[in-house]
């Protein structure tokens, strides 16, 4: 089976419907985080009297649409890579290259969980200064992205592994 049309297969029902899901919560995030900026700016330079209350929902919503996008949008190959020198090599050192990295991403990611799920847990007498949510739930999100990533990076590390292995370089 050729790279494209490994990449064109259309995925499960089930998973299909979590991306679409996980994408659209992406955009409502986004579009929290666009609006609560709009409100600011209208609200500060028009109305000339600040709310406070949306500089930290703003806040908020692009720190979760940052690594919402990063852990559930963004495939793990699409994410930025400096790889001129992985562009250069032949497609069995792009293997080699691909399960090394691959091996150290996941072993430092596996490092972070327990450290963000102890700063979570210090988190937890802490709320945020305005809206008064506590500190946990707005970088929660974290702890999503690098398990989720985690995850991606297992997936990909066994696919190198697989008879297909020449789709994931």
């Amino acid at each position: 089976m050729s790279q494209a049309q490994q990449m064109a297969r259309p995925l499960p029902g089930w998973l299909l419907t979590l991306k679409k899901g996980a994408d659209l919560v992406g955009v409502l995030l986004f579009t929290a985080a666009f609006l609560g900026f709009i409100a600011q700016i209208f609200f500060r330079y028009v109305v000339n009297r600040p709310i406070l209350w949306t500089e930290e929902a703003t806040m908020i919503a692009f720190i979760w649409t940052v690594f919402w996008a990063a852990a559930f949008m963004v495939n793990i190959r699409e994410h930025v890579a400096f790889d001129v020198v992985y562009e250069a090599v032949s497609p069995r050192i792009k293997r080699i290259m691909a399960i090394f990295s691959m091996l150290v991403l996941i072993g430092c990611f596996l490092l972070l969980i327990p450290a963000t799920v102890d700063y979570l847990e210090f988190l937890l007498r802490k709320r945020s200064p305005v809206l008064r949510i506590p500190m946990t739930w707005i970088y929660g999100c974290y702890l999503l992205f690098v398990v989720n990533f985690t995850i991606q990076a297992a997936l990909r590390l066994w696919r190198l592994f697989t008879p297909g292995w020449q789709t994931q370089v």
